[in-house]
């Protein structure tokens, strides 16, 4: 499986009426292939929307992307709202393949890490070994490693009760003996958002 991130900065003001938009027509796009979360910032760089799609391939996604702009409902109407937009093409790792899908929270944090070059096998590895201990304290709903886009993003979702539940969560992880997984030495950078799922959206 392939996942492609897409997210849009829009005017002020513009969440509540893009996501209006994309409500009224997602149950047609899922027929279609289907997709896996939709969210919009909270905390951070604000008024914009994320969504992540799956795919079996690349070939299937320009088979979907085709479908779906022959469509007289496809895209939303929402170009007036859109300022940018950028889209990333990712994996998944074998802890992680597919996305947890379900109430597993109302905030969602996105950590995108940048990845020295040649250094993703150590940063895997080292998560591969003590995710497991990680996850005891709060589920790890989504890993992505870019392939098209920003290379070398190590991109993970953590999901949350609320803003009080990370700040407990956070603080018993960094008591775990192995957390951080020892990857620092591989990052060139780090940063941090919360995403707010939407009412449609299968990671919530």
């Amino acid at each position: 499986m392939i996942y492609e991130m897409r997210t849009y900065r829009l005017t002020v003001g513009g969440v509540a009426e893009f996501e209006e938009n994309f409500a009224k027509v997602i149950d047609k796009r899922n027929e279609v292939s289907p997709i896996m979360g939709f969210f919009h910032t909270e905390v951070g760089d604000l008024n914009r929307i994320r969504h992540i799609w799956q795919y079996e391939s690349m070939d299937h996604r320009a088979e979907v992307r085709a479908k779906t702009m022959s469509q007289d409902w496809w895209p939303p109407p929402n170009g007036h709202l859109i300022l940018e937009q950028e889209s990333k093409v990712m994996t998944a790792p074998p802890f992680r393949p597919e996305p947890r899908l379900g109430a597993y929270g109302s905030v969602y944090e996105f950590r995108t890490y940048t990845v020295q070059p040649g250094k993703t096998g150590e940063v895997l590895s080292r998560w591969t070994e003590h995710i497991a201990a990680r996850e005891e304290l709060s589920p790890l709903a989504a890993l992505f490693m870019t392939d098209v886009g920003p290379l070398n993003q190590w991109i993970h979702v953590w999901a949350y009760e609320d803003m009080n539940h990370r700040a407990e969560i956070r603080q018993k992880a960094h008591e775990l003996p192995n957390w951080p997984p020892g990857s620092r030495p591989f990052l060139d950078t780090q940063n941090s958002e919360i995403w707010m799922p939407s009412s449609f959206s299968p990671m919530h």
